[in-house]
């Protein structure tokens, strides 16, 4: 929890101002906040959603809610440095890879891949190839776009295995509870992953660092079909990747059928451990130690083997 004087700037708003940061808050994506505290609460929401420093400035939360409340077209993307960032950049990502042309995470950053995914699409067009996305380009993409198509192409292919092999699922279980308590969970885990005909393995291999970059970076390199991680909190929702402009539609369908046997609410989320992953993943809120897992990797062998 962020703590109240790092945005003591908000209370010392005037009208005016308090007035643009909630219109900022609007285009990010966030709804209108009716008062101060509800201002504060989506800042931290905000805050939480992109990693970003709990401690920002004033003048830097602006710039970050600026830059997210950009759609395509507004400005001329391109490779950069420092790198450009924003959500018209994630709406570009999502685009592309509804088109086939962007399978990497969508994490609202113009990178090097995303440029050759632009110079690519500008190719297959006709346009000039120069990976920058000018109104021409922004322009072309969209209305390519098919309003009833929302599955990208991240959720086409990843986590996609040839049928007969075995389903891989890659676990993380946030480090609360007694260490027996954690291994007994663990085991649990496994086992009913192995009765399931499914491999699992853990975060926790990748070493004692677990920061949310570090988790990404291991998932992507093992690259499962499914991510699936348990937050310790008090919400009872099961999240997926739901962006502004396409979801995952097996995540959704995961987080559908598990939550009506853990009576928790399907959740469309766009934070970064769902958005920056390239397997279908998933997180299950709530107290994990108390839930009843036993069917879990059954409803997720089962939705693969429909799928194929």
């Amino acid at each position: 929890m962020i703590k109240q004087d790092h945005l003591g700037y908000i209370d010392k708003l005037s009208e005016e101002e308090l007035l643009d940061l909630s219109n900022k808050i609007q285009s990010a994506g966030y709804h209108f906040p009716k008062d101060t505290n509800e201002c504060r609460s989506l800042i931290e929401l905000f805050l939480s959603d992109y990693n970003l420093d709990k401690s920002i400035s004033k003048d830097n939360l602006w710039l970050e809610l600026l830059n997210h409340g950009y759609k395509l077209g507004d400005r001329i993307l391109n490779f950069s440095n420092p790198v450009l960032k924003g959500s018209d950049v994630e709406e570009l990502q999502e685009l592309l890879s509804r088109l086939g042309f962007y399978s990497e995470p969508i994490n609202s950053e113009y990178s090097q891949e995303l440029m050759k995914s632009v110079e690519a699409f500008q190719e297959n067009r006709g346009l000039t190839i120069d990976g920058v996305v000018g109104l021409n380009t922004a322009i072309e993409i969209k209305k390519l776009i098919r309003p009833n198509l929302d599955t990208s192409l991240n959720e086409a292919i990843k986590g996609f295995k040839k049928p007969g092999s075995m389903l891989n699922v890659c676990i993380y279980v946030e480090n609360i509870g007694e260490y027996k308590e954690q291994v007994i969970f663990y085991e649990k885990l496994k086992d009913l992953g192995n009765k399931s005909g499914i491999n699992i393995s853990f975060v926790s291999e990748a070493g004692e660092d677990l920061g949310k970059e570090n988790i990404i970076s291991f998932v992507n390199k093992i690259n499962p079909s499914v991510f699936l991680t348990f937050e310790n909190n008090k919400l009872s929702t099961i999240d997926y990747f739901q962006g502004k402009h396409s979801l995952s539609n097996i995540g959704k369908k995961l987080a559908e059928i598990i939550g009506s046997k853990l009576e928790k609410k399907p959740n469309g989320k766009s934070n970064m451990l769902l958005k920056n992953t390239k397997a279908v993943s998933i997180i299950i809120n709530g107290n994990f130690y108390q839930i009843n897992i036993n069917s879990l990797f059954e409803i997720i062998s089962g939705v693969y083997s429909d799928i194929y």
